[in-house]
């Protein structure tokens, strides 16, 4: 995934970026992801610093932290967010796509509470 600030930044979306952000974090991504309404501005930002040092080593959290704040609003932020929560889960896929595998599986997990509590 790529962002634009001041030059375009790649953002790595990838296993290993998950568990970067756990560790950063200290929590479960899924954890995390259901609680982002929690997180500072700084800790949105450094969720998305975590990607984007995987796809460049060199690059300081200070860095970009100062590239976020100089060109990003808060509904882009936002919108960032959630563009790369979506790539994180889903690599490759374009949102839309991403976001039709997502219904499914609330679609299988309801079918699936449903008959269960038929059964009970």
């Amino acid at each position: 995934m790529i962002i634009k600030l001041d030059r375009d930044y790649e953002i790595k979306c990838t296993l290993g970026t998950i568990k970067d952000i756990e560790t950063s974090f200290g929590k479960p991504f899924f954890a995390l992801v259901t609680e982002l309404d929690k997180l500072t501005t700084t800790e949105l930002i450094k969720l998305m610093y975590i990607g984007a040092r995987r796809a460049d080593a060199t690059l300081t959290e200070q860095d970009f932290l100062a590239a976020c704040e100089d060109n990003l609003g808060l509904g882009e932020l936002s919108d960032c967010l959630e563009q790369y929560v979506f790539q994180l889960q889903y690599p490759g896929l374009k949102p839309e796509e991403a976001q039709k595998k997502i219904e499914k599986k609330l679609e299988r997990t309801r079918a699936l509470k449903k008959a269960q509590g038929s059964i009970g």
